[in-house]
């Protein structure tokens, strides 16, 4: 019995220390909030965010070259960056006002241009990302993706800005905001110059935000919500002590992935009246379009282009010379179900040059594989295109020269194979082109 009563005390401190234990070790989630949260945070790497005052806006000036919609590119960056407990040395820069770490495969060939709020979990196919101002944006003929470098190591700042730049099938709404990555903090700035417009208003259309897409953690600070305004300021602190749960020791590095076409605008209601109202619902289209402002006209041909036996859609699309960026090739395939989806939507003008209508001169097959191909012609610049499927991937290829003379199919060098002739070219007398598995290259010229 007096072993028991000396024993038993003992016990008791044991249990007592071990219940101290259980109820007092660290806890994560608490000590850095949960795994998606709202602003002001903590998150549960440690990121919290709140009014940046103070910081300067600064004018970035080297313009990355990025000059289309719903694209991205790839950046390198002036000093490592942590980002939720992985270091990164370059960053994918995208059109719809984003940027993204760690592997820019899915990411370059699959953008999201229709945003999506942080919660209640991470945008999947978004991957870690930083979202000043993820809307519907469109660099291909308005406004610059510029970045800078400001001070010296270890207190540089490197800026990504994007300059003016149109939200989608609306040219005067334009939207000024950069990002600040710092160095000696490794914080993140979000800074907005000009986001006042008719429509999306001061963010009404925009996520703002953090997320780790593969480590499932984000913070937001809004989801289509009117909560920015010109010279706002945000600042995402970089926690002085992180949760060193996070972060990955190896960059994700995705399977290969074909590169999908974006149906939106006309091509979308296309797509969608096609699929629920059939052929009839094309005239209708064409009617409507006619009518709008700025009018567009189009032209269109059936056509087996894949191979599979079902009818293809190929539609061009333009509106008047003021109007060149509505010069639009589409094409759309047909499943044996009779769906349709958009396979090729190719835009023929560019910053630097116009084009004001394109026409659909021949189909034939031209690659040598039984399948019908396209041949187009932009009479303005002389220019001959080829629209074939390679691969099951619908490509636009252009012949190298360009022509003033006439043009033909023939078969010249007698293979079995037909070649695109022509003359008036830069080259002296007739040129033929034929398919070589990666284009149209010139066989020979003839006086």
């Amino acid at each position: 019995m007096c072993v028991i009563r000396r024993i038993f005390p003992l016990l008791v401190l044991i249990t007592a220390v071990f219940l101290l234990f259980l109820l007092f070790q660290p806890d994560t989630q608490a000590a850095y909030g949960p795994a998606v949260a709202l602003c002001p945070g903590p998150d549960l790497y440690g990121y919290t965010c709140a009014a940046g005052a103070g910081i300067a806006y600064i004018d970035a000036t080297q313009d990355t070259g990025l000059y289309a919609d719903d694209a991205a590119v790839q950046i390198d960056l002036p000093f490592p960056f942590t980002f939720y407990g992985t270091t990164y040395t370059s960053v994918q820069a995208g059109s719809n006002g984003t940027l993204q770490f760690g592997s820019t495969l899915q990411f370059s060939s699959n953008p999201i241009f229709d945003n999506l709020c942080l919660t209640p979990d991470p945008i999947t196919g978004m991957g870690d990302m930083i979202a000043p101002f993820w809307d519907d944006l469109n660099l291909q003929f308005l406004g610059f993706l510029q970045t800078a470098v400001i001070g010296a190591a270890p207190e540089r700042i490197f800026v990504i800005e994007w300059d003016d730049i149109p939200r989608f099938a609306n040219e005067t709404d334009r939207v000024t905001f950069e990002v600040q990555l710092w160095e000696s903090s490794q914080d993140i700035f979000f800074l907005y110059e000009d986001v006042t417009l008719s429509e999306g208003n001061n963010g009404s259309s925009a996520t703002i935000g953090l997320q780790s897409e593969r480590q499932g953690v984000a913070l937001q600070y809004s989801c289509n919500q009117a909560a920015v305004a010109d010279a706002t300021r945000l600042r995402f602190a970089h926690p002085a002590e992180a949760n060193k749960e996070l972060g990955l020791d190896v960059l994700f590095d995705a399977a290969p992935v074909s590169p999908s076409v974006t149906a939106k605008g006309d091509v979308l209601e296309l797509v969608t009246r096609l699929n629920t109202r059939g052929r009839a619902a094309l005239s209708q289209l064409s009617a409507h379009w006619l009518s709008q402002n700025p009018p567009r006209s189009t032209s269109w041909e059936w056509a087996d282009l894949t191979g599979n036996g079902s009818s293809d859609l190929l539609l061009l699309q333009h509106s008047t010379a003021q109007y060149p960026h509505e010069t639009v090739l589409v094409v759309l395939t047909q499943s044996p179900s009779q769906e349709m989806a958009a396979a090729l939507v190719h835009s023929f003008s560019t910053r630097k040059t116009a084009v004001s209508s394109v026409e659909l001169i021949q189909l034939a097959d031209l690659t040598g594989d039984g399948v019908s191909d396209a041949l187009l012609q932009v009479a303005e610049q002389q220019q001959i295109y080829v629209v074939t499927a390679v691969t099951g991937t619908f490509r636009l290829y252009p012949i190298p020269e360009q022509c003033r003379g006439s043009m033909g199919i023939l078969d010249t060098n007698q293979d079995g194979q037909p070649e695109i002739v022509r003359d008036g070219c830069q080259t002296a007398g007739r040129t033929a082109y034929q398919w070589d598995e990666t284009g149209f290259i010139p066989l020979a010229s003839t006086p």
